[in-house]
């Protein structure tokens, strides 16, 4: 079973920052990808971003967190691999 994917706002802002074809490439991975497995396709954050897992789609990736009771994948950030865990 697949899991909900929910945009946080500021994730919307980082997707606009993007080209259109960057966007909706990173869009497309998400939903037809990671929202049926997070846990296999995410590798698990360090140091202060334990609690948040990470996918990445080439230069980019996408910071998450997974709500297994709801089944529900939460994309708090999305950017380059250079400044998306600042």
């Amino acid at each position: 079973m697949a899991y909900k994917v929910v945009w946080h706002e500021k994730s919307v802002k980082d997707l606009e920052r993007l080209g259109k074809r960057e966007a909706a490439l990173i869009i497309d991975k998400v939903t037809n990808y990671l929202s049926k497995d997070p846990i296999k396709l995410g590798k698990l954050l360090k140091g202060n971003l334990k609690l948040f897992r990470r996918y990445r789609i080439g230069k980019f990736r996408v910071i998450y967190t997974i709500n297994e009771k709801e089944k529900l994948i939460l994309i708090l950030k999305v950017g380059n691999r250079n400044s998306v865990y600042k």
